[in-house]
């Protein structure tokens, strides 16, 4: 059996840095979770609701579930860490992207096409092309 899935399962020790002080801390599991309830339904809302195009729902929520992934294997950065200049936000997304690529790499083959998320990070394919979900959740954006 390959480590994709015990790596996964690591993701309740991932714990998360936040801006403020927490009555408990967070793990990257429960955060990605919390993430994809968010993600569906804003995508719902967004489709049936509001009557704007939407990504799918389903594929909103399985993207979410994953889009931490990479900080299995780096841990979560300080977010003003993270964004404090742009060298260190490129450097850092760098880090990221070796370590989803490392992490992809631990699926079996036949099972990576079907995750058809070759970075592990909140992504979408609309017209072929990788997009932010997060930029097509909000009211006022729209996709074109």
């Amino acid at each position: 059996m390959n480590h994709f899935f015990a790596y996964i399962n690591r993701m309740r020790f991932i714990q998360r840095w936040s801006l403020m002080r927490n009555s408990y801390t967070e793990n990257i599991q429960e955060h990605s979770h919390q993430v994809a309830v968010l993600a569906h339904a804003l995508a719902l809302i967004r489709r049936d609701i509001l009557g704007l195009p939407s990504p799918d729902p389903e594929k909103c929520a399985v993207a979410a579930l994953y889009h931490d992934a990479s900080e299995i294997l780096t841990g979560d950065m300080p977010t003003p860490i993270k964004y404090y200049n742009p060298e260190i936000r490129t450097a850092y997304k760098a880090v990221e992207r070796e370590s989803a690529l490392a992490m992809a790499d631990l699926l079996p083959p036949e099972l990576r096409a079907q995750y058809a998320i070759t970075e592990l990070c909140l992504t979408y394919t609309i017209d072929g092309e990788p997009v932010d979900i997060s930029e097509y959740l909000t009211p006022d954006s729209t996709i074109e």
